[in-house]
């Protein structure tokens, strides 16, 4: 402004008093040509079009050679940019998952959406690293793992944007109901709200697998047994246990006379319960039945050897027809499937139920009505153990065939 000539004030002659004040700006900057590709990135392509441009500058000259001192400029300037556009690619790539190629790229842009590294992996590398006398960080060590392993980085880069939708907090009632029955321990879930007076709580009925009870001890001191396992369960759930609990970092209760499904799940519902919110378990409720289930046997079958596959079939073991939680809650006991699962059994002609009723004093035979019903909060149980008959017991007849 202080280039500018002084502003010029004139009047019209109308009226002494009024005046219009006029300046005389300058004209304005004329436009940069820009002829320039931005899309150019590669030594081919910044190498032509400098050429050009030397060749529109000095229209006079018509022969380059490569020994001319400024095509060896122009060919360093091309290579030095070729150099400058990869790395800004790079650079570029390494903001998006898809694209980045550094495993601390990859880390943190997982940790953005939530996505934490498996736990027991962690605990691994943090031993191995403490046997080194080392102690970086976690997140160093998972770098380095995954430097070693590229294909680890390259699973955790396609499990990361997948957990985004899964829902591991508990805020609706099904939710409840879904991560408990996630645990291996827990074989059925049933979440209700109940008024305790003063405000709501939230009650989760859980059957427990192999039918063990919720506040039974799962270990008993003075047995045999491998250490850190408990000997009343069975090898392959508490492994089962364990890896889920190392996989979302939850802390396992010591194995002693302590130890039980209760004290096993309370870590995850603390873990993801919310604040302010009271979590109460309870055992499921059992409508146990009685089964007197009569078949024939075809000509040329063994009648023991067809009654020991019919019991094989209708177990209360893993896979069995009666294992523990394979009908949910509320699911009632229909006569036609347990007839259709004897028929499947090679041999048996004649499947027919003389006796399908729950246990107890108030309940009546139902072969007729062909159904067993039960609440929304039970569930169908037969241990067959002879033991114990009020969790329920199934006989089988088997007549013709061969004797045996």
């Amino acid at each position: 402004m202080a280039d500018l000539a002084p502003p010029l004030l004139t009047f019209d002659g109308s009226c002494p008093d009024c005046g219009e004040r006029t300046a005389v700006l300058p004209l304005p900057l004329p436009g940069v040509e820009d002829d320039f590709d931005w899309q150019t990135r590669d030594y081919d392509s910044f190498r032509l079009f400098m050429m050009q441009e030397l060749a529109s500058r000095f229209r006079e000259r018509r022969r380059w050679t490569a020994a001319d001192m400024e095509v060896v400029i122009v060919e360093l300037l091309a290579a030095a940019l070729d150099r400058a556009s990869h790395a800004l690619d790079r650079v570029q790539a390494e903001r998006f998952l898809d694209s980045a190629r550094r495993p601390e790229s990859v880390r943190r842009l997982l940790a953005l959406i939530g996505w934490q590294p498996d736990a027991g992996l962690m605990a691994d590398l943090r031993a191995a690293e403490t046997a080194r006398g080392g102690s970086r960080p976690d997140g160093v060590l998972l770098e380095d793992h995954w430097r070693r392993v590229p294909s680890a980085m390259e699973l955790a880069r396609a499990e990361g944007p997948r957990r985004i939708g899964e829902q591991r907090r508990m805020v609706t009632l099904d939710d409840h109901a879904t991560v408990l029955a996630s645990h291996p321990l827990v074989a059925l879930a049933r979440a209700r709200l109940v008024w305790t007076g003063a405000w709501h709580s939230i009650l989760i009925a859980v059957l427990l697998e192999d039918d063990i009870d919720l506040d039974g001890a799962l270990h008993e001191a003075g047995e045999p047994t491998e250490a850190g396992v408990p000997n009343r369960i069975r090898r392959a759930l508490w492994d089962e246990v364990t890896a889920f609990h190392r996989s979302l970092g939850l802390p396992l209760p010591p194995v002693d006379g302590q130890l039980c499904g209760r004290s096993i799940l309370r870590p995850l519902i603390e873990q993801y319960r919310m604040i302010g919110t009271e979590v109460f378990l309870e055992g499921a409720r059992a409508a146990s039945v009685i089964v007197t289930l009569s078949v024939r046997a075809k000509p040329g079958y063994f009648r023991s050897e067809l009654r020991q596959a019919l019991a094989q079939v209708f177990t209360a073991d893993q896979g069995g027809f009666f294992e523990p939680g394979r009908l949910g809650f509320g699911v009632p006991l229909y006569a036609s499937d347990v007839i259709e699962a004897a028929m499947q059994v090679e041999g048996v002609a004649v499947a027919c139920l003389n006796l399908f009723r729950r246990v107890g004093r108030g309940f009546e035979d139902q072969s007729a009505d062909g159904v067993i019903t039960v609440d929304p909060d039970e569930f169908i149980r037969c241990m067959n153990d002879r033991a114990r008959p009020d969790r329920g017991t199934i006989r089988i007849t088997v007549n013709g065939g061969e004797a045996a």
